[in-house]
């Protein structure tokens, strides 16, 4: 879909609409209710969909944070990376990393959800395109596997949600223009319009181009997102919606850490051949979902996916496992060898969920149970071309852009089968002041490798279990401990035995508040996960590889929301993460996992003048802080620390908005690692940089 037709179908359908009115949600929302529509003015979240039941945050004994509505908005944020900064513990993947890398939570890698079902899950192409049909973000820290699954198999770091605009009963406009540094500029729509009393549709659309700061690199994104909401009868709710992504980018493969110091280097330099094709994704997804209550207290929930996504990276990298760069290479000193490649795959997913929910008592307890069935099938094809023959000459000290990108011949292809059935059983129990949670989920989990792989055909069966308890302190406060298991399928594995699915342990506890007369709210945890099973080289067989290896990340953190009055509102989150390697054949124990700070952290306060003549206007700032990180194991290279500074304003007068968000504040210079290929590479932080956004809600 071109980016005219996109506009003018948002600019049709936006014609009947009138009044924009703030959505109300349902007193009482089931997994199918989990939309809450319009624009709040908190930042707290006292329930998110990803529980998967009508239980308080704060009585969950999970770490689990919210990014509303009302957060996303008055940040100005308009990436899911930008957006995840704001949550401890995790290091998000860049929209470049998308096909490389998946999101980090405590150390380990996360998945992205969409509406609570999985989109693939082996890297981050199911990433939206935008924020804009992002009704809110939530992060579930720690194994999920009790409760979700599919595709390649939990999360065993942590699961992000992303929850979408739904069609609903209010008539609503809103229009938005972006514009700013790099050459950005956006236009989107979202429109709700109510046919009858029982029929909605609703179409949220944008289309955005933008350059980088690194030189050559111009990316476009479209985003088109209908959905249609049905509810015949006091009860029933049936929605239906159509996702649909596309995103271009001139691929970006980092830059080799020994030259981030080089002054002779420009630092954003488009490190490539820039006559490369665009890398393109494209995801397309369509769901069904029922609510259906059945009598007073149980409700019956079913949810049913397709999900398509192709996907072709075409790049030209160092591919430093072969050509070394500088004089070990017999080039010049800021010079590496550069072969062209190309990744094409396509990727077609069935996934369901059908689950009832029950709410009653025994005596003086309290129950909510959950019970559910779970089906899923993946199927990957994929082909990989490299012309490692044929490298050319980089010189990252050169003058001027360059071009040299050969096509490769794809020569290794690969096709694999994933299937995943499974049963949950989850009972949620108060008594007095004391919750407790137990939960099981037995799952069968089914790797056809059909070609590229070591033939595995095999199923695996995996019990997952998960406990937890919470004690209401006081009024708002509570103490929590939870433990938890998780299962993955351990997929492009090159050993001599058939592999085995990858595990995860997780012990958790903290305290929660949820203090509405203090405006305080939020979950301070420690916490301590072990990965097993983790694919390591085999000292005996060159290229194989033994699944012996161990790893561990343990921590603490913090994630607060302060809004004593309507007019403050402040977030505040604090990870300290020790990820580390216990055990391997080739590794040294004790080494950092990559990509993850020891120290993180982010301060985002917003003050709101409520009356007088500057009634409307909203001022922020910001401060995001990391200490370093390496980028591979072994380790390597390893970035410095930074602190950046972003400042926020906006004024409302009357239904229009206009908003402004300056990034890098001070102009500080820094790197990230970058994920590419396994390389000591980074990238570096964007300078200062600004957006202006103008809104209208009609």
């Amino acid at each position: 879909m071109t980016k005219t037709c996109l506009l003018a179908s948002v600019a049709a359908f936006c014609l009947p609409a009138a009044a924009h009115a703030q959505d109300t949600p349902p007193e009482r929302w089931t997994p199918a209710d989990i939309i809450v529509t319009g624009e709040r003015q908190t930042y707290r979240a006292d329930e998110a969909s990803v529980s998967r039941t009508p239980v308080p945050l704060i009585e969950t004994p999970q770490s689990i944070q919210v990014l509303t509505r009302a957060f996303l908005r008055d940040q100005e944020l308009n990436t899911l990376d930008e957006a995840l900064r704001n949550v401890s513990g995790v290091v998000p993947t860049l929209p470049s990393e998308a096909v490389l890398a998946n999101p980090i939570v405590r150390g380990f890698e996360a998945e992205i959800f969409t509406d609570g079902l999985i989109g693939y899950g082996d890297t981050a192409v199911i990433d939206p395109a935008s924020l804009w049909n992002a009704e809110r973000v939530e992060v579930a820290k720690g194994p999920t596997s009790t409760l979700f699954g599919g595709g390649t198999g939990a999360p065993l770091g942590g699961l992000i949600n992303i929850v979408s605009k739904t069609a609903n009963d209010r008539r609503a406009l809103s229009v938005r223009v972006r514009a700013g540094s790099f050459d950005e500029y956006s236009a989107a729509g979202d429109v709700n319009v109510p046919l009858s009393s029982t029929l909605a549709v609703r179409l949220v659309g944008e289309v955005q181009t933008n350059g980088d700061y690194i030189d050559a690199v111009e990316v476009d994104r479209t985003l088109i997102a209908p959905s249609v909401r049905f509810a015949p009868s006091d009860g029933t709710e049936i929605v239906a919606r159509l996702t649909h992504t596309r995103v271009e980018q001139l691929e970006y493969s980092g830059l080799p850490a020994q030259f981030r110091d080089d002054p002779r280097v420009v630092r954003n330099r488009f490190t490539g051949a820039v006559d490369a094709p665009r890398t393109t994704i494209d995801n397309l997804t369509y769901q069904l979902e029922l609510s259906q209550r059945l009598a007073d207290g149980l409700t019956l929930n079913a949810r049913l996916r397709r999900y398509e996504s192709a996907f072709d990276e075409r790049a030209t990298t160092p591919f430093v496992g072969f050509f070394p760069c500088g004089a070990a290479s017999l080039l010049n000193e800021t010079s590496c060898p550069q072969v062209s490649a190309r990744l094409p795959a396509d990727v077609g997913e069935w996934t369901g969920d059908v689950s009832l929910t029950g709410e009653f008592r025994t005596g003086r307890i309290e129950h909510v149970v959950l019970a559910g069935v779970q089906a899923d099938r993946t199927d990957y094809d994929a082909a990989i071309g490299f012309t490692v023959f044929s490298p050319f000459p980089f010189d990252y000290a050169g003058p001027a852009r360059v071009t040299g990108f050969t096509e490769p011949v794809l020569n290794q292809f690969i096709t694999n089968r994933y299937k995943t059935n499974a049963a949950y059983l989850q009972d949620q129990l108060t008594i007095g002041p004391v919750h407790l949670l137990a939960s099981i989920r037995f799952s069968e989990l089914r790797l056809e490798e059909v070609a590229g792989g070591a033939g595995t055909n095999r199923s695996y069966n995996e019990w997952d279990p998960r406990i937890g308890a919470s004690l209401d302190l006081a009024e708002g406060v509570s103490l929590f401990a939870g433990y938890a298991t998780g299962s993955r399928l351990t997929i492009f594995f090159t050993g001599a035995e058939p592999p085995v699915p990858e595990r995860s342990e997780s012990f958790e506890g903290g305290i929660k508040f949820g203090l509405s007369r203090l405006g305080l709210s939020g979950t301070i945890a420690a916490y301590r996960i072990d990965r097993s099973n983790v694919a390591t080289p085999d000292p005996n067989t060159f290229g194989s590889s033994v699944q012996v290896g161990r790893q561990r990340s343990e921590g603490i953190e913090a994630d607060l929301i302060f809004e004593p009055t309507p007019a403050f509102s402040l977030l505040a989150s604090y990870a300290y993460t020790d990820a580390r390697v216990a055990r391997d054949n080739a590794i040294p124990a004790g080494s950092r996992l990559p990509r993850v700070p020891e120290h993180s952290g982010r301060l985002a306060a917003r003050y709101r003048i409520q009356d007088g003549g500057l009634k409307g206007l909203e001022l922020g700032a910001g401060i995001t802080a990391s200490s370093g990180a390496v980028m591979t194991l072994p380790n390597g290279a390893k970035t410095d620390g930074y602190a950046v500074v972003d400042a926020l304003a906006s004024y409302r007068l009357g239904r229009a908005r206009i908003g402004l968000r300056i990034d890098n504040l001070l102009n500080e210079s820094y790197f990230i690692p970058y994920q590419y290929l396994a390389q000591d590479v980074v990238r570096p932080g964007n300078p200062r940089s600004a957006f202006v956004t103008l809104g209208f809600d009609l």
